[in-house]
């Protein structure tokens, strides 16, 4: 975390531009200037600003917008929370179908459907998600006009707070196209991984055993994909960064009020604050699903201990 934010420091610290260059107005007179800079702390000695930033980071206190005159947690939190609401739904569909299906055709290998499959997830993970997106608007959103082109609710159906706004239909109605663009993208990774290790299980000696003791197919497919699961458990983790990291393009085309749309509107403003919060946010939350990842496989796996 410390070295993600002494990163991030260094880069906006090295990016063209004062924030006050956009701010202030070419009437104003060098000591309102001058007094807009030392507002935001922007003539202090480096060091200063350095210690202050990772003291502040540490804390979760981001400080004010430049530009939007508002508590930056309020700001990012709610674009965090959007992002969430488009992200988490699409990822757990994805594990969940990905899984089912990469577990059948890693047991039937060799089977009519499981050469079609292969391609067609070969082909979903190869395009890029931003032309599958621009696709699909074309189609369903212009072409027949079936769902929204974008946004997260209708404008007339904006709830007051997060609950009010995801607990509807309508917002259920604007997630399927961004829903359907991360799906067809996330389901290809677990699905060909537990592929590859249910052909590798399927072998196994205790795979011999179970059906030795005259247990259903089913359930021996059960144990076999449980001891396949590790690998999946890491792609999760993955899963979540590579998300974060493809979703910013997905918020600008859809219209969708999250926090990597907000991260970018912030850098063309030079809104310092709001960039280094998304950063901060995004960094912490990927790292923090790592480390449970690592925890989760002692649940998994009764052989995986930690001491």
């Amino acid at each position: 975390i410390w070295a993600i934010l002494t990163l991030l420091f260094i880069v906006l610290k090295t990016l063209p531009g004062d924030p006050t260059a956009l701010f202030v107005d070419s009437n104003f007179a060098p000591e309102m200037i001058a007094a807009q800079r030392a507002a935001w702390g922007l003539d202090d000695p480096i060091l200063v600003q350095y210690a202050r930033y990772i003291w502040n980071m540490a804390t979760f206190e981001f400080g004010q917008s430049f530009f939007q005159a508002v508590p930056v947690r309020e700001i990012v939190f709610e674009k965090l929370l959007n992002t969430w609401a488009m992200v988490l739904p699409a990822l757990v569909l994805a594990i969940a179908l990905g899984a089912v299906l990469g577990a059948m055709l890693g047991w039937r290998r060799g089977s009519r459907g499981e050469g079609t499959s292969v391609a067609l997830l070969l082909a979903l993970r190869s395009a890029p998600s931003f032309f599958v997106a621009i696709l699909l608007l074309m189609i369903f959103a212009y072409q027949l006009r079936w769902l929204p082109s974008g946004g997260m609710v209708s404008l007339d159906n904006d709830g007051e707070t997060f609950l009010a706004r995801i607990l509807t239909f309508d917002y259920l109605y604007h997630l399927i196209l961004p829903g359907l663009v991360l799906l067809s993208r996330e389901i290809t990774t677990p699905a060909l991984l537990l592929r590859s290790t249910m052909l590798e299980v399927r072998n196994s000696d205790f795979v011999d055993i179970l059906r030795a003791k005259g247990l259903k197919e089913r359930v021996v497919v059960t144990h076999a994909a449980r001891n396949a699961m590790l690998p999946l458990v890491t792609d999760v983790a993955v899963s979540l960064a590579l998300l974060f990291e493809g979703q910013v393009l997905l918020e600008i085309i859809f219209a969708w009020p999250g926090i990597g749309r907000e991260m970018v509107t912030a850098l063309n403003n030079l809104d310092y604050p709001i960039v280094q919060a998304c950063f901060f946010l995004m960094a912490l939350t990927i790292l923090v699903l790592n480390f449970i990842a690592d925890l989760l496989y002692g649940l998994i796996d009764p052989r995986v201990t930690y001491t």
